[in-house]
């Protein structure tokens, strides 16, 4: 379905856009280039920050990457933009983003970042036959991206939730020696999804990070750790995270808060 524009009295009497203040040219006037040059030019302005970060084909296997600026997490990142940035031929993904340090990165072989890790997100990019044949633009990502509640330790961590969800007390890898940054766990809890009773626990694959959670026998029911093991809860980049049930009872969602360190 096409979009409706305005009806054509009210387009012939708009004298200009409202919230960027582009004027629009009069029925009759002249010199006409002149307006036009202006209206062009209240455009461009207005459109300015909207080329930040834009990967655009420069011909064959190359691309160039246009400057910007943003915040990656607390840090102010200004990127000057590149140039003559060759990909390799016949990739039907290349992800190029900045990563936490500000950096160019092409990525041919792998995929996105975590959500959790800092980047920004600039193009999809597709080659072919010794020439690039789509760019799919990526910023939006970072745009429409929302957040969860964030807060910052002496290392400038990142708060985050993990969940599990345990049926008959099953036990769940979170990440199975694939944990995507170093970051502790602080506190879990479970909700209880029937009225069955059973255990949970955390481990980190080899060691217990928490005591044993008993569940309340009551469907919707809350229950928490009583002790975290400081020697084992945090979890480096590259470890294990589990929530291993009972094995027979446990109904439950568990929820981990967890702070990314540094």
């Amino acid at each position: 379905m096409s979009e409706v524009y305005p009806s054509d009295n009210s387009l012939l009497n708009l004298t200009s856009e409202s919230e960027t203040g582009v004027e629009y040219i009069e029925t009759g006037k002249a010199p006409y280039y002149l307006e036009f040059r202006r209206l062009l030019y209240r455009l461009l302005l207005g459109s300015r920050r909207a080329n930040d970060f834009r990967v655009f084909d420069e011909g064959g296997l190359n691309i160039g990457v246009k400057a910007g600026k943003c915040f990656l997490g607390a840090s102010f990142t200004e990127y000057g933009g590149s140039t003559g940035n060759t990909l390799g031929d016949d990739k039907p993904h290349i992800y190029i983003y900045l990563n936490s340090s500000g950096a160019l990165v092409i990525d041919e072989y792998s995929s996105w970042p975590n959500e959790l890790v800092p980047h920004v997100r600039l193009a999809e990019v597709t080659t072919s036959g010794g020439d690039i044949t789509a760019i799919v633009d990526a910023r939006s990502f970072n745009m429409f991206h929302v957040p969860g509640a964030y807060y910052y330790d002496s290392v400038g961590g990142q708060s985050f939730i993990l969940t599990a969800e345990l049926t008959a007390g099953s036990t769940v890898q979170i990440y199975n020696a694939a944990a995507p940054f170093k970051f502790k766990v602080l506190d879990a809890w479970s909700v209880a999804k029937s009225a069955d009773g059973g255990t949970w626990k955390l481990t980190d694959g080899s060691n217990d990070i928490s005591d044993t959670v008993t569940v309340t026998g009551t469907d919707k029911m809350i229950d928490r750790v009583g002790t975290i093991d400081d020697a084992y809860h945090e979890i480096a980049a590259g470890w294990s995270l589990s929530v291993v049930g009972d094995g027979a009872n446990a109904d439950v969602i568990v929820y981990i808060n967890c702070i990314r360190v540094s």
